[in-house]
């Protein structure tokens, strides 16, 4: 194609979200996203109150064109959404594992266990509070059944709006829920365990029993995709994406958390962390606050260090999976296990706290 070294640099059509036809613009000589048009992504007219997955592409590829780096926002959309909210609300994240060989003696391989969870709550006034966590590290004990009984006890107190991101712990609810319904063993609050877990949940398309609670999560991954596009998130939805995405471009959250706020006695209270700033810069670019997570073992030299892991830090869903699989496999020490442990609150916390400040971004544009 006589490409030089500047053509690579530009976007392509393997950069569109969820686009299924990049083969077949390839083949029409349209390989950088400049050279598509409407056409070639909208085929037909689409009705819909929000963006369609069409319409979305569309304006990934108009703002690259356009060389447009201004954030797009369905206010109304979303103001139809938050007027449907119960305060307070609830923002909370899983931490899962599936392994070939299961930790615990009688379950399947690839298995699901949940093993830990965060909590954030939003007040009506604005207040923010990290209320809750749970973790399970216990060598060779099945966790899923503590953690809903866990997960209750945060969310039972009152009947606020419940927030996730993505279908994973929709997913897991749903795994658990059959797992207790067909252990053979008793299970003293199995009704009560279940009752929950429906009223906060949604069936699976696939399951016999159908049902949708009256606190089915909101699932702020789908609203990300609805009424939320900004540039610097690419062709990905990821909250990974979307928390540097919106902090680069709100002053609001630019302002606010440039401050020791977070884990301070007069800010948010934290569990994990103290008098803590989430923004920092290089440059004119805000940090990733998941690269500003601080590294386990950071008070071991490093030839300590090397001999205990193969990795000092954990900013990823990945890392966590590995981190509690390393608990739960290997012979650590409590040093080692007390380290990895709370690297697992830390990056859990900060789960549930980016879903707190992609809400506030939006609320600050509503």
């Amino acid at each position: 194609m006589s490409w030089c070294d500047d053509d690579f640099c530009e976007p392509t059509v393997l950069d569109i979200w969820n686009y299924r036809k990049k083969d077949d613009l390839i083949a029409s000589d349209k390989v950088k996203l400049k050279d598509v048009s409407m056409d070639d992504i909208i085929t037909k007219e689409e009705n819909s109150p929000y963006l369609t997955s069409k319409q979305r592409q569309w304006l990934q590829i108009e703002k690259i064109q356009n060389q447009d780096k201004t954030p797009f926002f369905d206010k109304a959309g979303m103001k139809s959404e938050y007027d449907s909210w119960q305060y307070p609300l609830h923002f909370i994240d899983f931490e899962t594992s599936q392994v070939a060989i299961p930790f615990n003696k009688g379950r399947r391989p690839y298995e699901g266990i949940a093993f830990q969870f965060s909590h954030h709550i939003v007040h009506k006034d604005g207040r923010i509070e990290h209320v809750g966590d749970y973790i399970d590290t216990k060598q060779g004990h099945f966790p899923n059944y503590d953690f809903v009984r866990a997960l209750r006890k945060e969310l039972m107190g009152c009947n606020g709006t419940i927030f996730r991101y993505a279908a994973h712990e929709n997913s897991y609810l749903n795994m658990i829920y059959e797992q207790i319904c067909f252990d053979p063993n008793p299970i003293q609050d199995k009704d009560v365990l279940c009752d929950f877990i429906k009223a906060i949940s949604k069936s699976k398309k696939e399951s016999e029993e159908k049902w949708e609670g009256h606190r089915n999560m909101v699932d702020m991954f789908e609203l990300v995709k609805r009424y939320y596009y900004d540039p610097a998130m690419g062709g990905s939805n990821s909250i990974k994406v979307v928390l540097p995405a919106i902090l680069n471009s709100s002053k609001y959250l630019q302002e606010k958390y440039s401050k020791p706020i977070y884990g301070s006695d007069e800010g948010i209270p934290s569990r994990n962390f103290k008098d803590w700033t989430w923004i920092k810069k290089e440059g004119s670019t805000i940090v990733d606050p998941y690269k500003l997570l601080p590294p386990m073992f950071e008070n071991l030299p490093d030839e300590k260090l090397d001999l205990l892991t193969h990795g000092s830090d954990l900013n990823s869903g990945g890392a966590a999976m590995s981190a509690y699989a390393r608990i739960q496999f290997s012979e650590i020490s409590d040093y080692e296990k007390d380290q990895l442990t709370q690297a697992l609150l830390k990056y859990c916390e900060l789960d549930t706290l980016a879903m707190v400040m992609i809400f506030e971004g939006w609320r600050e544009m509503l």
